[in-house]
C-alpha cells in the first residue's frame, strides 16, 4: 500500500465512497475491510446507542429526525440573542441553503414560504416567531419586480399534521427530498399586489426584524426528567398575547420552598408579591399594586389579622356570619346582619351602642346633611346620610320650608349665618343662572337645568370656608350690602342651599328662619345642662310656656314685650318724646369691665407704629414710620363720616431729628374711591399729621 499523502483528495463525497478499516469482531489474519459512507451514516443514527454518546459537543445544535417521536418532531436550539437588519438571504453572491417564495390563497392572503434544503438550519439561525413580533420588513424581486412588506403571522409548525394547508409551516419528505417550508403571513406595501402561484424570489432581503435567540424550542417538547434554571428569568410567551401561549399547566406541586422563593404579579414598579418564609403565606406589593378580588369568596376558617404574636394589640376576625374588629383593650365591635353591636373583652354586648340613620318615617321630608356630632367636648363623624338630621339620630327629625308661593330664582351670594339673616360677604360668579330655575310653592328641591349645570356646580365648589351659599328670588332686586351687611330674612326671603347632587343634578335648600325641628323625647343634654319638660304647666297661662298633653307640643301664649333704653325718649325734628328704641354707636371705644359698667368713649383706636404696606381700618390712627424702601397705606372702602388719621414720623430718627428720607409713604384707595377727588396721595411732606375724613362719591377721602 503507498503513502496516503500520495492518494489524490475526493472533493466531492458520495453515499457510495468507500473508507477503509478494521473489523474488530473477525478472528481471521485478513480482518482489514471497506465501509461506505452511507453504512457509517446509518449505523449511527440507527446502531446500539452503546456505541453512540449520549452528549452533543458544545458549539453543535441538536439535530432531530421529524419523522419520529414528538421528542423528535421537537427543534431544540442555542443562539446568541441579537437584533438584525438587512440580512440577506439569497442573491447573486449570498446562499443561506434556502429558497424564499412568495404566494397566495386567492384569498388575498399573501405568505413567504422559506424553503431551508439543510433540514433546520434556517431555524436554528434565528427566531422565527419574531419576524412577526417585530413586524419584520422585507423586500425582494421576483420576475424582475420587487416586492416588499412586513410579516404580520408566524405559522407555527405541527408537524404531525398529515394534510398541512398550503401557508402552514410544515415537514416536507419524499424518498431522498426532505427539507422543511417555514410559512409566514405578509401584507405588501401599499400599491403591491400579487396573484400569481408559489414563485422563488431571486433576491430577498430582511430589511428589519430578524432576531437570533438564546433557546427556543419549537414544536412539541418532551422532558421526562427535572428542569433546572440555576440563574436567570424563564419566560413563557411575549408581550404579545393574540399571538402567544396563554397557559401553564402543571401536573404537581408548585413549589415554593424559602424565602427567596416569589411569584410577581405586574411590572418592576407596581406589582403583587407572593412570597413564603419556608412556613407562611406572604402576599404583599410594592407601588400602587394591590390585590383585587372580582369573584365570590368563601373561607371555611377564620382569617386573622395580626401583626405580631400578641392576641390583644388590635386583631381584625372575618368569620361565616360576622366582622370583628378587636381594640387593644379588648373590646370589640362586631358587624353582623343585624348591624354593628360594641362589645367588651369578653364578647358581651356593652349597654352604649353607636346609631346609625334610619329611613325617613311617614310623610317627613328629611333634608340637609349632618356631617359630624359634638358630644361634650368630642367631635365624632357620621356616616354619610341620604338626606338629613333625622336619620343620625334616634327621636330626632327635622323639615325644611320651601318658598310660601311659587318663584323664580334670582342672585345667589356667598354669607355667614346668624341669628337674625345673614351676613353677606360676596356676590357669586356668575352671580345668577342663565336660565332662572322655577320652584313651586313650599318645594325643597330642585333639579338644575342642562344649561345651568357647569354654573351652578362652579358656585357650589367654590363656597368659602366657614361660609354658606344662598339665594334670593327673582324678585328682589335691592343691590347687596357691603361685605359684612346683614341681610334679614325677617325682611326678605333668603334661601341657603344645604346639598347638591353632581349625579342627579338636585339642588336641596331650606328657607332660612323657617322649617321644623322635632325632638322626640322627655329629656335631652345641651352641653351637659339637663332639660326636662315634665315640671311646665299643663294649662295655659298667661306669659308662660305650657305643655299640651293631647297633642304633646309645647306652646306660649303670645307675649308683647317692647324693648326700650330704661324709658328714654327723644325730641327731634318736630318729633316730641318718642321712645328709644334702641341706640346705635359710632366712632365710639367701649370698655365693658367686670362691674357691668359699660364706659363709652368717642374717639380713634391706635392702629399701630406702620414700617410695610397696610390695609387702613376705619377709626383707627397709624403712625408712618422710617421705611427702607417706597411703602403704601390702602385705604378701605368709605362711607360717609368715616375717618382714619395718620401722623407721619418717617423723616425724624430715633432721636427726633430731622432726616432727610430717601423713600416716601403713599395712601391708595380701595379701587373705586377718591382722594380729593384724585386716585392716590404721595406724602412728601414727611413730618404732616391730618385726619381722612370720607365725604361722598365725587370727593371720596378729603384731607382733614
Amino acid at each position: 500500500m503507498a503513502k496516503i499523502s500520495t492518494y489524490t483528495i475526493d472533493s466531492i463525497i458520495e453515499g457510495s465512497d468507500k473508507l477503509l478499516g478494521t473489523d474488530s469482531a473477525s478472528t481471521s489474519a485478513l480482518a482489514t475491510r471497506n465501509y461506505t459512507i452511507d453504512s457509517l451514516k446509518a449505523y449511527i443514527q440507527t446502531g446500539s446507542p452503546a456505541n453512540i454518546t449520549d452528549t452533543i459537543p458544545l458549539g453543535f445544535a441538536l439535530t432531530v429526525n421529524r419523522e419520529g417521536t414528538a421528542y423528535e418532531r421537537a427543534l431544540v436550539r442555542t443562539l446568541s440573542g441579537s437584533t438584525l437588519t438587512n440580512v440577506v438571504l439569497k442573491s447573486a453572491t449570498v446562499n443561506t441553503g434556502s429558497d424564499i417564495y412568495l404566494n397566495t390563497l386567492g384569498s388575498g392572503q399573501v405568505f413567504l414560504i422559506i424553503r431551508d434544503y439543510n433540514n433546520g438550519q434556517f431555524a436554528v439561525d434565528y427566531d422565527l416567531a419574531d419576524f412577526a413580533a417585530n413586524s419584520a420588513t422585507f423586500t425582494g424581486i421576483i420576475g424582475g419586480v420587487t416586492h416588499s412588506g412586513t410579516v404580520t403571522t408566524f405559522n407555527a409548525p405541527d408537524f404531525s399534521n398529515t394534510s398541512p394547508a398550503a401557508n402552514d409551516t410544515q415537514y416536507v419528505g419524499s424518498g431522498s427530498t426532505k427539507y422543511t417550508d417555514w410559512a409566514f403571513n405578509v401584507t405588501l406595501d401599499a400599491g403591491q399586489t400579487y396573484t400569481g402561484g408559489q414563485v422563488a424570489f431571486t433576491e430577498f432581503t430582511f430589511l428589519t426584524g430578524a432576531t437570533q435567540i438564546e433557546t427556543q424550542a419549537i414544536g412539541t417538547l418532551k422532558v421526562t426528567r427535572n428542569i433546572e434554571v440555576p440563574d436567570g428569568d424563564v419566560t413563557i410567551g411575549t408581550s404579545s398575547p393574540t399571538t402567544d401561549p396563554r397557559n401553564l399547566t402543571v401536573y404537581g406541586d408548585v413549589k415554593l420552598p424559602t424565602s427567596e422563593s416569589r411569584i410577581k404579579f405586574g411590572g418592576d414598579t407596581n406589582n403583587v408579591l407572593m412570597s413564603t418564609d419556608g412556613n407562611d403565606l406572604t402576599v404583599s406589593a410594592t407601588g400602587t399594586g394591590s390585590n383585587l378580588v372580582a369573584n365570590p369568596t368563601r373561607f371555611t376558617q377564620d382569617i386573622v389579622k395580626d401583626t405580631n404574636a400578641t392576641s390583644t394589640d388590635g386583631r381584625t376576625i372575618m368569620g361565616q356570619n360576622t366582622f370583628t374588629a378587636i381594640n387593644t383593650d379588648g373590646t370589640r365591635g362586631v358587624l353582623s346582619n343585624q348591624g354593628v353591636e360594641l362589645q367588651n373583652s369578653s364578647g358581651v354586648a356593652l349597654a352604649e351602642q353607636q346609631v346609625s340613620g334610619n329611613a325617613s318615617q311617614g310623610s317627613l321630608t328629611n333634608q340637609g346633611y349632618l356631617t359630624s356630632l359634638k358630644v361634650d367636648n368630642n367631635w365624632f363623624q357620621l356616616p354619610a346620610l341620604s338626606s338629613g338630621v333625622a336619620e343620625a339620630l334616634p327621636g330626632l327629625s327635622e323639615t325644611l320650608a320651601g318658598p310660601p308661593t311659587a318663584i323664580t330664582t334670582g342672585r345667589f351670594f356667598y354669607g355667614i349665618q346668624n341669628a337674625a339673616g345673614a351676613l353677606f360677604q360676596a356676590a357669586t360668579s356668575p352671580t345668577s343662572l342663565t336660565t332662572p330655575e322655577s320652584i313651586a310653592q313650599n318645594v325643597t328641591s330642585f333639579t338644575v337645568d342642562t344649561g345651568n349645570q357647569t354654573d351652578f356646580a362652579a358656585i357650589f365648589a367654590a363656597i368659602p370656608t366657614g361660609q354658606k351659599l344662598y339665594f334670593v328670588e327673582s324678585t328682589y332686586t335691592t343691590a347687596f350690602p357691603s361685605a359684612g351687611g346683614q341681610i334679614l330674612d325677617a325682611s326678605v326671603n333668603i334661601y341657603l342651599v344645604v346639598a347638591y347632587d353632581t349625579g342627579t343634578y338636585i339642588a336641596t335648600f331650606g328657607r332660612q328662619g323657617y322649617g321644623t325641628l322635632n325632638v322626640s323625647t322627655s329629656t335631652f343634654n345641651i352641653d351637659s345642662e339637663t332639660v326636662k319638660l315634665n315640671s311646665i304647666p299643663q294649662a295655659a297661662k298667661s306669659n308662660y310656656l305650657y305643655y299640651d298633653t293631647a297633642t304633646k307640643a309645647i306652646s306660649h301664649n303670645p307675649l308683647s314685650v317692647l324693648g326700650s333704653a330704661n324709658g328714654a325718649t327723644y325730641d327731634f325734628g318736630g318729633n316730641t318724646d318718642v321712645p328709644v328704641v334702641s341706640i346705635d354707636f359710632d366712632n365710639f371705644i367701649i370698655s365693658a369691665p367686670a362691674n357691668g359698667v359699660v364706659t363709652l368713649k368717642q374717639g380713634h383706636t391706635f392702629g399701630g407704629t406702620l414700617t410695610a404696606d397696610t390695609v387702613a381700618t376705619n377709626y383707627n390712627h397709624y403712625i408712618l414710620s422710617n421705611i427702607t424702601a417706597d411703602k403704601t397705606l390702602t385705604l378701605p372702602a368709605g362711607t360717609v363720616d368715616d375717618s382714619i388719621k395718620l401722623t407721619n414720623m418717617s423723616s425724624l430718627d430715633a432721636s427726633g431729628a430731622y432726616v432727610q428720607p430717601s423713600y416716601t409713604w403713599s395712601i391708595a384707595t380701595n379701587g373705586s374711591d377718591k382722594i380729593m377727588r384724585a386716585n392716590s396721595l404721595t406724602l412728601d411732606a414727611s413730618t404732616e399729621s391730618f385726619e381722612l375724613l370720607y365725604t361722598d362719591a365725587a370727593n371720596g377721602w378729603v384731607i382733614n
